[in-house]
């Protein structure tokens, strides 16, 4: 409880443009609706939200109009008990999300790169560079990062996406987690696709 209290005490001193990120399995340790606890106590302070958990956990969230999620295509098929066999069957199932609360959805697929919708009614599609795995573990997290980085470097969604994908490539085809040199050789081989979202969804 008095750890709690702290956390509570720093997430308290967030302001508008602040953004949160919000990833992992809760630990058993912790309530199980500790997200939607923090998202609700900042409400009303303009803090973007990006939330990369799965289940129950991302559903119960999505009220809270977070501004990025990050589920992959077996996370999705997952929450909405379905066989994904298409993009046009991921966009669909992510557009969901997106009419249940979540203003972006980034949808990772593995190999077959990433797809992204945004609140603008654009629908995104990244490829994947070439590489071999090496090691998946932070992956994820990388691409949210490089997500992140690109969207406050240009405010644009395409050049988010083009980024998060470089980054979570890149650490996913490292020992360890990729290096600035390694991300920049990697964002000239991704391609972003914008995909006219009406013959999508």
């Amino acid at each position: 409880d008095e750890a709690l209290h702290e956390l509570y005490g720093k997430l308290d001193k967030l302001s508008e443009g602040d953004i949160l990120v919000l990833a992992g399995s809760i630990p058993k340790t912790m309530p199980v609706d500790i997200y939607e606890r923090i998202m609700e106590s900042l409400q009303d302070k303009g803090v973007k939200f990006i939330v990369d958990t799965t289940g129950e956990s991302l559903l119960k969230v999505l009220k809270y109009k977070p501004f990025l999620i990050k589920p992959n295509n077996h996370e999705l098929e997952e929450m909405f008990n379905v066989k994904l066999n298409s993009i046009e069957d991921i966009s669909k199932y992510a557009k969901k999300l997106q009419d249940m609360g979540a203003r972006n959805v980034l949808i990772s697929m593995g190999k077959d790169g990433a797809l992204l919708l945004t609140e603008n009614n654009e629908v995104f599609l990244s490829n994947t560079p070439k590489g071999t795995v090496k090691n998946s573990v932070g992956a994820g997290d990388s691409m949210v990062a490089g997500f992140i980085a690109g969207y406050l470097n240009t405010n644009k969604y395409e050049e988010a996406l083009k980024l998060g994908a470089a980054c979570g490539s890149a650490t996913a085809f490292s020992s360890d987690l990729a290096t600035k040199d390694y991300i920049d050789r990697l964002v000239n081989e991704i391609e972003v696709k914008n995909i006219k979202y009406d013959n999508v969804l």
